[in-house]
């Protein structure tokens, strides 16, 4: 619990200050490219996009010792330290016309876009959570059937495409935002194993 309350503090605060300062600059910079004008706008994908935000608290209590929390939290604030890092010195904004759809998924773009101004575009934060959720999901799931498993993987691949399709972020950005997540995967993979009971 503590451990998702500290970095649910470091998301919210350091996120919405980047924002804030990108938001600030006479200049921002853009990974946006011709083949992003080929994605479409799908209103609806913002709900698995939102998903993210339910299961990333959840994580921190799949971990089976304290051992693998720890990793599993360095890997959070790894992903999160990196992104922010990059949006202070490299901010980036979206460079479209962001559309604003009725019903039930344009209240949720409302309460999304109130949050965040449309900037902090690369790396994706949100890929580089994904692939740290991903694995902590994809560890506890191991004993379950591989129906189970391929449900899980479909999910996070559905979140994936809904950070395009949303239009929150280009390619660019997410590719950029998935190599910051296995690198985190790996950082914290090389640590050295505890060989107390607990882990």
């Amino acid at each position: 619990m503590l451990w998702m309350l500290l970095l649910g503090a470091m998301f919210i605060h350091g996120y919405s200050w980047t924002n804030h300062w990108a938001a600030s600059q006479a200049h921002t910079y853009s990974l946006h490219g011709r083949w992003d004008e080929a994605i479409p706008f799908w209103a609806w994908t913002i709900w698995p996009y939102l998903a993210l935000n339910l299961l990333y608290p959840l994580t921190f209590f799949l971990c089976p010792t304290r051992s693998a929390l720890r990793r599993h939290a360095l890997a959070i604030a790894l992903v999160q330290a990196a992104c922010m890092l990059a949006f202070v010195c490299w901010p980036t904004g979206n460079v479209r016309v962001l559309p604003q759809p009725e019903g039930a998924s344009g209240l949720l773009f409302a309460q999304l876009r109130a949050f965040e101004a449309p900037f902090n575009m690369a790396p994706s934060l949100h890929a580089a959570v994904l692939v740290v959720v991903w694995q902590a999901w994809r560890q506890s799931l191991q004993a379950n059937a591989a129906a189970v498993r391929w449900l899980w993987h479909g999910t996070c691949g559905l979140i994936l495409i809904s950070t395009l399709t949303t239009w929150q972020h280009d390619l660019l950005d997410v590719l950029a935002g998935l190599l910051v997540g296995g690198l985190a995967l790996w950082i914290t993979r090389c640590m050295p194993t505890s060989r107390g009971p607990d882990g």
